[in-house]
């Protein structure tokens, strides 16, 4: 499956993708939307913005109202994507 690559991502919302992704992969559930504005030096609404952006391209997955759902989507992009656009 094609992988979909935004033109012009801000660099904030690939840091939170990649803050998602790899605490998935340390911890085995996601993190909470504290823990990705503290990781990220950004607010709750900043991190609330930069997810249904990610969650709008396909990357992340969430379940409403059920906290740690998030899951990384169907067009995710390989692990290291980060390193190959930064």
């Amino acid at each position: 499956m094609a992988r979909y690559m935004p033109r012009r991502m801000q660099p904030i919302t690939r840091e939170v993708y990649a803050f998602v992704r790899d605490y998935i992969q340390e911890n085995r559930r996601s993190p909470t939307l504290r823990e990705i504005g503290s990781g990220c030096y950004i607010s709750h609404t900043a991190v609330m913005r930069h997810l249904d952006k990610l969650e709008g391209m396909g990357w992340l997955e969430r379940e409403p109202n059920i906290p740690r759902s998030m899951r990384l989507g169907e067009l995710a992009p390989d692990t290291d994507w980060d390193e190959q656009f930064s």
